[in-house]
């Protein structure tokens, strides 16, 4: 566990904001990514005020050439990565499938599953020339199930759990692991949808066997323990984290 320093994608808010905050807590230099530079600047100071060492770094994950100046920029900062959560995505368009556009398809397609083809295109050479890596894609529950009017997403979830396990059985042999993380419902902007909040954190409830939502913080503890010192022997794990739903509920409506 030598390497400590760890990019996250989408850490401008919500869970990848909790996730890069928990690495900085536990001595990792964290590359902070984000679309937003605001959101980004704004992870980072909390961390530096907390004597974390961070870098706010404006990318947007489903573009290659801002992927790759991104890592190129946190390499030139820090050195090597170790580490890398793909956490970035999106939510929409929620529409019957005969309803989505072809540039929100692509939007999506883009955000959330072919970002995690470039990351890992980018640096699992790198990890394999230093003997060690640790990836984690944040999937969703929703990559087991369907979900009326949630196609796009939901392909795309199904893809990155598939695409890990993948990795996983390429380059375990390298000292690189590769596993996903799927959670339910988060208390973040776009699992709990603000503008129906009171609302749909009921119907949430209902079908939670613990009938709370889940906290980013729960999420990030976990994609780190996964990537820590003790989680050396967890590889190609497809992990879902969401109080039990997926236990008992077999389409995601609520």
């Amino acid at each position: 566990m030598e390497n400590k320093v760890v990019i996250v994608t989408g850490a401008g808010n919500g869970i990848g904001a909790a996730t890069a905050r928990i690495y900085a807590a536990n001595g990792y230099k964290v590359g902070v990514l984000d679309v937003k530079e605001a959101d980004a600047l704004k992870v980072v100071g909390e961390i530096v005020a907390s004597g974390g060492v961070a870098l706010a770094v404006t990318c947007d994950v489903g573009n290659k050439e801002s992927v790759e100046a991104a890592v190129a920029r946190v390499e030139a900062t820090f050195g090597d990565i170790g580490t890398v959560v793909n956490n970035a995505g999106v939510g929409g368009p929620f529409h019957r499938v005969d309803e989505v556009e072809d540039e929100e398809w692509d939007w999506v397609v883009n955000t959330n599953q072919k970002s995690v083809f470039m990351f890992s295109r980018i640096l699992l050479p790198k990890m394999k020339a230093a003997g060690f890596g640790r990836i984690v894609n944040v999937a969703s529950i929703q990559g087991f199930l369907g979900s009326p009017y949630s196609s796009t997403y939901v392909a795309t979830k199904h893809a990155v759990i598939g695409y890990t396990r993948t990795i996983a059985a390429e380059w375990g042999q390298y000292g690189i692991t590769c596993n996903a993380v799927c959670p339910g419902y988060v208390m973040t902007a776009m699992g709990a949808r603000d503008d129906e909040l009171d609302d749909y954190t009921k119907k949430v409830m209902a079908k939670s066997p613990v009938k709370i939502l889940a906290k980013p913080e729960d999420i990030g503890n976990l994609i780190y323990y996964i990537t820590g010192e003790h989680g050396q022997y967890i590889n190609g794990s497809i992990i879902n984290i969401d109080g039990g739903i997926t236990a008992h509920v077999g389409i995601m409506e609520v």
